[in-house]
């Protein structure tokens, strides 16, 4: 049978390298492994089978649709030399041309929200590590150079102005962040 076949050459042949490093597709390659191990300890026949790779074959289609639906409307979002109209028209344009449904936007609202919610916790761990690297001793042998001295103790070390580079990037991630149209 033709099925069979095909199963133990997909069987046999290697995993791509892409398919297997991708952190999104990991949860997917699990579940599509299970459903071949699945598919082969089951007989189906002939019909089931072809019904089944519809099914199959469909889900991928909606998955791609959804990645494309919103491209037209990103791509309108990134064109800044639009005034507020041609904005509005634009957007309506889309609106009529391209059918999208609220598990759409919500999808991309949601990846959108942890996006945000990943750099705000990367800026604020840069500042507060910025924060700690001026406030903690560190040792003479760490403390590479002083640039400007206050007193024959103490000054400002190439340490210190290390530190407050880290915390200027982590402000300047933290206003970007939120600072988006």
């Amino acid at each position: 049978m033709k099925i069979t076949r095909l199963l133990d050459i997909k069987k046999n042949s290697p995993i791509p390298d892409a398919a297997r490093l991708s952190a999104e597709n990991v949860s997917l390659r699990k579940k599509v492994d299970e459903l071949i191990e699945t598919i082969e300890l089951s007989g189906a026949d002939h019909a089931q089978s072809q019904v089944y790779q519809e099914e199959i074959a469909e889900a991928f289609r909606r998955s791609a649709f959804k990645a494309k639906a919103v491209a037209p409307f990103q791509a309108l979002d990134q064109d800044n030399n639009l005034s507020r109209e041609e904005l509005l028209e634009g957007l309506e344009k889309l609106l009529s041309e391209n059918k999208i449904d609220s598990k759409i936007s919500s999808s991309y609202i949601r990846r959108n929200a942890i996006q945000k919610f990943v750099m705000f916790i990367l800026a604020i761990l840069l500042i507060v590590f910025g924060f700690a690297m001026i406030i903690m001793p560190a040792p003479p042998s760490f403390e590479i150079f002083t640039v400007f001295y206050f007193n024959a103790n103490d000054g400002v070390t190439i340490m210190d102005l290390v530190s407050l580079l880290i915390i200027f990037g982590g402000v300047l991630l933290f206003v970007l962040n939120f600072n988006k149209k």
